[in-house]
């Protein structure tokens, strides 16, 4: 009996998670996040997408992609290894509408189209399926923007820094924590410009602390430039700094409750 209902409730697990799991073929799609092309600073090969983005990989993370970013982007380089639905517009479609009614010395208001990508991973093989569809769109649920998710309970940050203890033994990184204060100060020179608020977390009794920089006072080209200087300690300047290869990196935003944080104005 108990062995019955064992299989029960497992059934039933399965079922409501099958139930709930997203897939292109649906009608309509929740806490999806829009990436708009106003959301992207690039430099180089490093970008700053100024969307959160913090899935819960249990679940299929859903892109709605405004941004001319390519899906190879998205699937290859941001998701890479992970289940991904992407949602883009249909821009070839679009762009042959526009060279037709260029034609015909008139103007045609193309059908909505989308096109709809899903990574799945079955026994660790990767399969991308896709469906195009014109016309009538699922309903789709979209996740607040960065503005919005900002509340009096919430914080948005960009970068932080960690700091074990200050004794027995330790830290290194106390060691180096004025390079990046000189650091800071640099760049806010340079700038002309505060960082923004920081907040502290305690994390122990030896000067064990974590740092979160909210970078609100800057531009996101400024969030970009910071984050690439801080990014591997680039701070520490020294004669070999030019040998330092640093792979390309994309940055995003992430939001904390601030509960338990301290408020250390940089203004």
């Amino acid at each position: 009996m108990k062995i019955r209902k064992s299989v029960f409730f497992l059934t039933l697990i399965l079922t409501i998670n099958y139930s709930i799991a997203q897939s292109i073929n649906d009608t309509i799609f929740t806490n999806v996040v829009l990436i708009q092309k106003e959301d992207i600073v690039q430099d180089n090969n490093d970008y700053l997408i100024d969307v959160i983005m913090d899935f819960d990989f249990k679940k299929t993370p859903i892109i709605f992609n405004n941004s001319r970013l390519s899906k190879s982007f998205f699937i290859n380089k941001l998701f890479k290894d992970k289940p991904i639905i992407l949602i883009t517009p249909d821009w070839k479609f679009y762009e042959k509408v526009v060279e037709e009614a260029q034609r015909m010395g008139g103007c045609i208001e193309p059908a909505t189209t989308n096109i709809f990508y899903q990574r799945k991973y079955l026994k660790n093989i990767s399969k991308v399926d896709s469906v195009q569809i014109s016309g009538n769109q699922p309903k789709m649920v979209f996740n607040s923007r960065v503005k919005g998710l900002k509340t009096d309970d919430t914080i948005i940050f960009y970068y932080t820094e960690s700091y074990g203890s200050m004794c027995c033994p330790i830290d290194p990184k106390w060691k180096v924590k004025e390079k990046l204060d000189n650091f800071i100060t640099s760049f806010e020179a340079t700038n002309n410009i505060k960082l923004g608020d920081a907040y502290v977390k305690i994390t122990g009794k030896e000067g064990e602390h974590i740092v979160y920089f909210t970078l609100s006072n800057l531009s996101k080209k400024q969030k970009l430039a910071f984050l690439q200087g801080v990014r591997g300690g680039i701070y520490f300047k020294n004669a070999d700094r030019k040998y330092i290869e640093i792979n390309p990196q994309i940055f995003t935003p992430r939001s904390i409750q601030k509960e338990g944080l301290k408020l250390v104005p940089r203004l």
